[in-house]
C-alpha cells in the first residue's frame, strides 16, 4: 500500500488571517504619495477603462478621448465622471452603441459582450496624461 501513497495530495493548512491590528497600525505617511488622478486608470463606477485603438490615438490630437463606460451610462454621468476624475473642462461627449457579434473559436461558437464607447472632446489646450500612449 506504500505505493498509493506516493500519488496522494497533501493537504495543505489555510492560512490564518492577519489580524486587523496589526494592519491599521501601519503608519499612513510612510505609504508613498500618488501623483493624483490623472496617473490612475478611471476608477468610477460609470468609466471602465480608455479605449486604445489607430482611432482613438487619432482624436487625442483633436483633444477627442474614447472611454469605455457601463452600459447604463448617460452622457451627463460620464461628463461629470471626467471632469471629477481628471479634473479637466468637457466640451462634448458622444456616445457609441457596440452591438454584440458572434465569433468562432475552431468548432466552437461564442460572443463578445456588448458594450458602450463614450468620446469626450476637452477645452482647447486641456490633456489627460495617464491617456497618452
Amino acid at each position: 500500500m506504500a505505493l498509493f501513497d506516493l500519488f496522494k495530495h497533501k493537504r495543505k493548512e489555510p492560512k490564518r488571517p492577519t489580524p486587523k491590528a496589526a494592519v491599521e497600525a501601519a503608519p499612513e505617511a510612510e505609504a508613498p504619495a500618488v501623483a493624483g488622478p490623472a496617473i490612475a486608470a478611471p476608477s468610477s463606477p460609470v468609466l471602465k477603462s480608455f479605449h486604445v485603438s489607430e482611432k482613438a490615438t487619432r482624436g487625442m490630437a483633436l483633444n477627442q478621448y474614447t472611454f469605455m463606460v457601463g452600459p447604463s451610462a448617460t452622457k451627463s454621468q460620464v461628463r461629470d465622471a471626467v471632469e471629477r476624475s481628471y479634473k479637466v473642462d468637457v466640451v462634448s461627449v458622444n456616445m457609441v452603441n457596440l452591438p454584440a457579434k458572434e465569433r468562432t473559436f475552431g468548432r466552437h461558437t461564442g460572443s463578445v459582450a456588448a458594450r458602450t464607447k463614450a468620446i469626450v472632446t476637452l477645452k482647447e489646450g486641456q490633456s489627460i496624461a495617464a491617456a497618452q500612449p
